[in-house]
């Protein structure tokens, strides 16, 4: 189990332990800031009073209404309802990656797009992810380390593969999936709407917050 951790951790790390950069930790905050600043910009926009025209107007988020899963049987309902479990404690780590990849590529493409800078900025957003998101993996078990993987496909578009291989090298990606093979785990999983309908299901009421 330990040594299943360590290949999910660092699939979700990605990059090379280095040391701690001040100067990338103050400016990726920066940039986060103003991230936080245009997401919450694109939220609720108020009340839009017309001035001459007497119509009332208010801008609304569309809300979609998800239907009961169609069970076929007590064994897929008992499946869901694992799958429920797992997915709900999955699928946060899952956008987090998503989230995080996207802030490193906008900070490697706008602040360190120098290859020295970009070099040193990794090795010092190794140790930061790690240090931030550890003890948070350590609690998967095995399946759910599994989901993992899958999510972070559906998530980000890539494969946990296909990220080593941008951002390690084509070697570390086949090292990496020949131990993740040793511990049941494959890093190419890739996530499917339909062949994983439940789980989709179940992201969207996660996402409509029906568990909130």
């Amino acid at each position: 189990m330990v040594n299943m951790v360590k290949v999910i951790s660092s699939i979700i790390i990605l990059f090379f332990l280095g040391n701690f950069s001040l100067n990338a930790q103050n400016k990726r905050v920066e940039l986060q800031k103003k991230r936080e600043a245009e997401a919450a910009a694109r939220g609720f926009k108020g009340f839009i009073f017309p001035i001459k025209d007497s119509v009332f107007h208010v801008n609304l988020d569309e809300i979609e209404i998800i239907r009961h899963y169609p069970f076929k049987n007590k064994r897929e309902e008992k499946k869901y309802s694992q799958l429920q479990v797992d997915v709900l404690k999955v699928y946060p780590l899952a956008m987090v990656v998503g989230s995080e990849l996207k802030l490193v590529n906008a900070e490697i493409d706008s602040i360190y797009n120098d290859k020295s800078k970009k070099k040193a900025y990794l090795k010092w957003y190794q140790s930061y992810v790690y240090h931030t998101y550890i003890d948070t993996l350590k609690t998967l078990d095995v399946r759910q380390g599994r989901l993992l993987l899958k999510l972070i496909d559906r998530e980000t578009g890539k494969t946990p593969y296909d990220l080593i291989k941008t951002y390690r090298g084509s070697f570390n990606a086949i090292l990496w999936q020949s131990a993740a093979f040793m511990f049941g785990a494959n890093l190419k999983s890739t996530f499917d709407p339909e062949d994983d309908a439940m789980i989709e299901h179940i992201i969207k009421r996660y996402k409509a917050g029906e568990f909130n």
